[in-house]
């Protein structure tokens, strides 16, 4: 499984809903205005403080801009790091799963490495660091209940500082065998 492309995350029906303006308009005006120059943080407060795009829409403006100039690689950040993202969502409150990411023993069982912890904020995010140098953050966000009123977390984690564009898809791989052992550890079935 290659690194999906902005423009495959998010389509652009969607994106001129949000926004008014279709991806090519979008990248049009951008060139005219001549962001092929600015940095990543520039193009997207422009396009908030110039065209009222939402915070979120001008980050995936932005990225798909980059991403389609040549400016930055999918899986890319605006730094030039690699990075990789997986969410799952788990029938459980985040004081349920929180054990399996805060105790030592426990978050041995899923998640199969033995990466130094950099800091948690119980019950909320974890942070650990790769042997790579990588970073890892671990967030837990509660979602409504579903409609059998089963409470919900989100489970999501940003791997970043990878070491390079092949490293994304195998990552993400990692990831998501690391979070299906932890739903079968909190015994919650997504």
């Amino acid at each position: 499984m290659g690194i999906r492309g902005q423009e495959q995350q998010v389509g652009d029906a969607r994106l001129e809903a949000a926004t008014g303006r279709s991806r090519a308009a979008w990248y049009t005006l951008l060139d005219d205005a001549g962001a092929r120059e600015w940095d990543h943080a520039r193009i997207a407060r422009w396009l908030g403080g110039e065209h009222d795009v939402d915070a979120w829409w001008a980050q995936s403006v932005t990225v798909g801009y980059e991403q389609a100039r040549g400016l930055r690689l999918p899986g890319q950040s605006s730094l030039g790091h690699f990075e990789a993202g997986v969410t799952r969502t788990l029938h459980a409150t985040a004081e349920q799963v929180w054990p399996y990411l805060g105790e030592e023993d426990l978050r041995s069982d899923w998640l199969d490495v033995d990466w130094p912890l950099v800091g948690a904020t119980e019950p909320r995010s974890l942070r650990l660091r790769g042997d790579d140098g990588s970073r890892v953050s671990v967030l837990l966000q509660a979602v409504p209940p579903g409609r059998d009123g089963r409470a919900k977390v989100r489970v999501a984690v940003q791997h970043t500082r990878l070491p390079g564009a092949d490293a994304v898809a195998e990552t993400k791989e990692f990831w998501r065998a690391c979070l299906d052992r932890l739903a079968a550890a909190v015994g919650s079935g997504s």
